[in-house]
Formats: structure tokens, C-alpha cells, sequence
């Protein structure tokens, strides 16, 4: 029997938002954008079903006639983010905003929202530690939680509140299938087709969870090129 491997997924260390053209695919260039944090509070992860089709008939008699449902169906998560620092190089590719920008020495100092439609897509990732015995593998390395949400959209901002108290920045987006083509996760994915994003466009990923060696990227502020 095959040996898995098991861990208690505990605290989220970092994500990295990176753009992703209409289809998915990661841009790369000059157009392309990288952003890696460690200033979130939280990423919650909902699942949105539609229900199965119900088939219910009496007889004249009033006795059951038929008594079936259909599975539900996965229809796409939604991702709820909330930022504790805000960095405004991840504003254009999360929230459709508008950097604003000035000369040196720094460039992005803000954001600037109007009115219309989202338009953005960029994939989620989120690495968090594992707890308990399995923090670490026999030789000693550290285990991780690598999740991956490879293609989001459809970005809301949510209420801001500006009180005597901290300022959290929210947003909820909503998920796609995956592009075959997504390959941010190769380092933290399984080599091989049972690790690689699902190339079946009938049932294409929506969230990919993996428990890896491979230690997550170091957050900084501001944003650099793919890869």
C-alpha cells in the first residue's frame, strides 16, 4: 500500500498574486506583474455549488411515486482576502485599480478605484506551515502547505472602515478552470501528470492543495516580472 503524506495545515506565511491573461495564462514580460505578501490577515475559501436536480411524484394515492436527487455540482470558489498593509503595486492585477504613480525614489504610492466592471485575472497562491509532529520530514526539512487558486476574477472590493482602529483592505474574487498552461506551482506541485494542473477541459482545477519541502517565496514590497 502506498505511504501518503499527512499534515495539520496551521498559519498562512505568505501569497503571491500574479497576472494571468482572459484564458489563464501566465503573462510574462514586460506587461506581466509578481506580487509577494505577508502583510494578509486571512484567505478564506468557499465552495458554490448548484444543487442537483430533485425528482419527487406522488402517486394518486398520495404513496411515493419516485424520490431522487442529482449530485450537486462545483461551480467555483470564492476567495475572501483581507489585507492588513496595503502595497499598491497589487492593486492594478487584484482590484482593477489604477496605481498612482510618481518619480523616484519610490514609484506606486497609491490607488485610484472608478466605477465599471473588473477586469483583472491573476492567480492566488497561499503557503502555510504544518503543525505537530509532521512539521518537519526524517531529514529535517520543514514542511509546507502550497494552495493555489490558478485562475481568479470577478474582484470585489468590500467595505473599508476608517475608525479608531486598524484599516483592513478586503476583497472577494471568484475562481475559473485552470489553464493546462498555468505552471506557477511547478516547484511545489508533484512532478509528473498526477502533479501538473489538470489538462481536461471538462473538469479543469479550481484549487490545488500539495504538502511540500520546498520553503514559499520571500515577501517584498512592490512587484517584479514573471517568472
Amino acid at each position: 500500500m502506498a505511504t501518503n503524506l499527512c499534515g495539520t495545515p496551521i498559519k498562512g506565511k505568505i501569497i503571491r498574486i500574479i497576472a494571468v491573461d482572459v484564458c489563464g495564462v501566465l503573462i510574462s514580460g514586460a506587461n506581466s506583474r509578481k506580487v509577494v505578501l505577508s502583510s494578509f490577515t486571512k484567505v478564506g475559501l468557499s465552495p458554490q455549488y448548484e444543487d442537483g436536480t430533485e425528482f419527487f411524484e406522488r402517486t394518486a394515492d398520495g404513496s411515493v411515486c419516485v424520490n431522487q436527487k442529482d449530485p450537486p455540482i462545483l461551480k467555483r470558489y470564492t476567495a475572501d482576502v483581507d489585507l492588513c498593509a496595503v502595497d499598491p503595486d497589487s492593486t492594478p492585477q487584484v482590484l482593477s485599480a489604477r496605481e498612482l504613480t510618481t518619480t523616484g525614489p519610490v514609484s506606486g504610492t497609491g490607488f485610484a478605484i472608478s466605477e465599471g466592471p473588473p477586469t483583472s485575472h491573476f492567480s492566488l497562491e497561499c503557503w502555510q506551515q504544518i503543525g505537530g509532529s509532521g512539521a518537519c520530514d526524517p531529514t529535517g526539512a520543514q514542511r509546507y502547505v502550497y494552495n493555489a487558486l490558478p485562475h481568479c476574477l470577478n474582484t470585489r472590493l468590500q467595505d473599508y472602515s476608517i475608525e479608531n482602529a486598524k484599516s483592513v483592505l478586503s476583497f472577494i474574487c471568484e475562481t475559473q478552470g485552470a489553464s493546462p498552461l498555468w505552471t506557477a506551482g511547478a516547484a511545489w506541485l508533484p512532478a509528473g501528470a498526477g502533479g501538473a494542473v489538470s489538462p481536461n477541459a471538462a473538469t479543469p482545477d479550481h484549487w490545488l492543495f500539495n504538502i511540500t519541502t520546498v520553503a514559499p517565496p520571500v515577501a517584498q514590497c512592490g512587484y517584479t516580472s514573471w517568472p
